[in-house]
């Protein structure tokens, strides 16, 4: 939504006159009303029961007349993973009320609070009708995936790894990508911690995944590209093209790259 850093609060720009908007910020769940240029976050505490988020919500939805420009809902949890003390860590879940329909809110209320209870999975949100998942760590991966993209996401999401740096991040585009080969992903990322693991796509239009594997060493590219042509994987592409892979690592002779098919498909 393009926020700036500095907000300031509801009152401080007038939005609170209006009495329902005033008593909306003032609820002992909301942790903040903040307005940030045109657009307006309001979070609240993750941990409101969620008959309380979903009369709120529809109140918040009721008084965005009141506020001008978009409104984000947003719930914070104060048991947050925190890696950094100078990062903010993932929020439980947002909703940008500004894109969704009121007759929708109920339905996409109640599948990000879905998502918020399977162990592992924060920072749900949803752009443009993609999904957005932060797994807290490498051992929910699988779970968070496999629980998420057979339901609240199954027409697509990307989920990533929280992390100090880039460490994990699948976009799953489930007419191209099988769940075998997500899977093996997610475990060449926990055989090799030091590396960087991507399967990128487009989140809409032509949407064709490739894996981008980095920060290797010499060997351990080889042992990734002998991993990711094993005849098993040949199925990688549920629409029987082939899955590539980029490798790449750094040795005594420079950055070197491997490139290949899930499964040892010939391109073409």
């Amino acid at each position: 939504m393009g926020l700036v850093a500095v907000g300031t609060t509801l009152a401080a720009c007038g939005l609170t006159t209006g009495g329902g908007v005033d008593a909306l910020c003032a609820d002992p769940f909301v942790i903040s009303c903040d307005r940030y240029g045109d657009s307006t976050l309001v979070v609240i505490d993750a941990d409101t029961s969620a008959d309380d988020i979903a009369a709120f919500a529809g109140a918040l939805d009721e008084a965005t007349d009141a506020f001008d420009g978009p409104v984000r809902l947003e719930a914070r949890s104060s048991r947050a993973i925190i890696l950094d003390p100078e990062v903010t860590p993932p929020f439980a879940w947002q909703i940008d009320l500004s894109t969704v329909a009121s007759a929708d809110l109920d339905s996409v209320l109640g599948g990000v609070l879905a998502a918020a209870e399977v162990p592992g999975a924060v920072g749900i949100g949803v752009e443009d009708g993609w999904g957005h998942v932060t797994v807290q760590r490498i051992e929910h991966f699988v779970d968070v995936f496999d629980s998420l993209s057979q339901s609240v996401f199954e027409n697509g999401a990307t989920y990533t790894l929280q992390s100090a740096d880039e460490r994990l991040r699948i976009v799953h585009v489930p007419t191209r990508t099988s769940v075998d080969a997500i899977h093996e992903i997610i475990a060449v990322a926990e055989a090799y911690p030091s590396a960087e693991v991507l399967l990128e796509a487009m989140t809409s239009g032509s949407q064709w995944p490739v894996l981008y594997v980095s920060h290797l060493t010499p060997p351990q590219q080889q042992e990734i590209a002998v991993r990711l042509r094993d005849p098993g994987l040949a199925d990688a592409d549920i629409d029987g093209y082939p899955l590539e892979f980029i490798l790449g690592s750094v040795g005594e002779a420079g950055v070197s790259y491997v490139d290949g098919t899930f499964g040892d498909v010939p391109l073409g």
